[in-house]
């Protein structure tokens, strides 16, 4: 039976259509007339049910339809006709694997037949049927003695949970490859004892000796192992830096838990605030021993370095003292004759010096070859020294220290000037040997050098003690 809806009809009509309306109901039998009006009533709340739950599908944002027993489009919402791209009137009634044949033997066919057998309701990830590389979330459920099926597409933020994957693997590979550096990050607690470790780098065991799943689970090992004095200060550190929320960093000894080696470490510690608000604690921890040792030996060489200059510049003033000593006296009696010749001395002895420096400046002033200062001492003179072989060298490898290579390179110069002008190297057939070697004595080994000349002048007796003679 239908009736016309009293909101359709005109004001001057309604007392007439409520008498019909009254007199067509008194017609109806009291029995007839309770069964029509609960169908009736049941028809209404079934389709107001029906129209507030197309609202809600139609705004949820989600794609959806639903299908029933015959897998036949019952619904399809306007986010899922826009993801299929093909008008809804052109889908509704006809079975999803008529409208979509591709998905014929797919893993998402089989898990809605699943859904369909079991009753039971399914969600899953899979790839989208008939549009490859779309990736689609899936929440399948029992739905008015089918199914529905609701789906959103999640390629975007798979893409990025990929890249972010991706660069959190690239970054632990460097994390637990870096050579003497580990990465760690701790959170923030308004109890400063309350923090946890949050992530521990591999190299962790490399750099300490304890391996880093260890240490996320106890972090007190790490302080443990730290020496004791520095253990407060380290403490003082890290609650100034948690009271302020800046970074700090610290340098102590710690001990190795395998090898027992005490070894110096860096750390410095950075808070940074995550995007809900919170704060987290980034920390690299860098063995820095072999800098400490290099720092240690630099001041050693500065301090060394200070120490021969000033010995350096005692020599110098020596040296100008005795190559100029006679001089003075000659000046009394007004006989300059000598004085260029004083100058040339003093300048070769200068230049001798300097020929010992450079040779323990190759050598970082940690000694010298002996074979390297004889070679440096007759270079001057290398033209006479090497025509027929006329300097013999004879002696093993030996290392002296740099006290010593100085002093030698003083002496052999003097030697090598007085052969030049009074000895062997002054003659035409002239030759001068030098040896030398080791000789073990009570307070250790001692150099045994000899120079010997030979086809030289007549050996004459010198009237006066010269300086290369005090030198030596």
């Amino acid at each position: 039976m239908s009736m016309p809806s009293p909101a359709l009809a005109a004001p001057d009509d309604l007392e007439q259509l409520t008498g019909d309306l009254v007199a067509s109901i008194s017609s109806i039998p009291r029995g007839t007339l309770d069964g029509a009006l609960q169908q009736a009533l049941a028809h209404s709340i079934d389709a107001k049910v029906r129209a507030q739950l197309a609202v809600v599908l139609e705004g949820i944002g989600d794609a959806f339809y639903s299908l029933d027993s015959e897998w036949r489009f019952t619904y399809i919402n306007r986010a899922a006709e826009t993801y299929f791209g093909v008008p809804r009137q052109a889908m509704l009634h006809r079975m999803i694997w008529d409208v979509f044949p591709a998905s014929a033997g797919t893993a998402l066919r089989r898990r809605y037949e699943e859904v369909f057998a079991s009753g039971q309701p399914l969600s899953f990830e899979s790839e989208s049927v008939g549009r490859q590389g779309r990736y689609l979330e899936f929440h399948v459920f029992p739905y008015n003695g089918g199914i529905g099926v609701s789906f959103r597409d999640w390629t975007e933020r798979r893409q990025a949970e990929e890249e972010l994957r991706a660069s959190e693997a690239r970054l632990s590979a460097l994390a637990n490859n870096a050579p003497t550096c580990m990465f760690y990050q701790t959170s923030h607690s308004s109890d400063f004892h309350d923090r946890r470790v949050l992530y521990v780098s591999k190299t962790c065991e490399r750099l300490t000796g304890i391996p880093a799943e260890d240490v996320q689970a106890n972090p007190g090992l790490l302080y443990n192992l730290v020496l004791p004095e520095h253990r407060q200060r380290i403490l003082d550190r890290e609650l100034e830096g948690h009271r302020t929320l800046k970074e700090f960093e610290t340098e102590f000894e710690m001990w190795h838990a395998k090898t027992g080696e005490a070894r110096w470490h860096r750390v410095i510690v950075t808070p940074r605030k995550l995007e809900n608000g919170g704060t987290v604690w980034d920390g690299i921890q860098i063995d820095i021993t072999e800098h400490k040792r290099s720092e240690e030996h630099l001041r050693l060489l500065l301090n060394e370095l200070n120490h021969r200059v000033k010995n350096t510049l005692a020599t110098v003033q020596s040296l100008a003292a005795q190559s100029f000593r006679g001089i003075r006296t000659r000046q009394e009696d007004r006989n300059r004759e000598d004085l260029p010749s004083a100058y040339a001395s003093f300048e070769a002895r200068l230049f001798a010096l300097a020929r010992g420096h450079d040779i323990l400046t190759r050598e970082n002033w940690e000694g010298a070859s002996l074979d390297e200062i004889v070679a440096q001492a007759f270079a001057p003179y290398r033209d006479l020294a090497d025509e027929n072989g006329r300097l013999l060298v004879d002696g093993p490898d030996i290392r002296v220290a740099p006290p010593m290579a100085l002093n030698l390179s003083m002496a052999l110069h003097e030697l090598c000037t007085n052969a030049v002008k009074y000895g062997a190297l002054g003659a035409a057939e002239g030759e001068v040997h030098i040896s030398w070697s080791t000789l073990k004595s009570a307070s250790g080994l001692r150099l045994v050098m000899r120079w010997e000349e030979r086809g030289g002048p007549i050996v004459v007796a010198p009237t006066r003690k010269g300086f290369g003679s005090r030198l030596i």
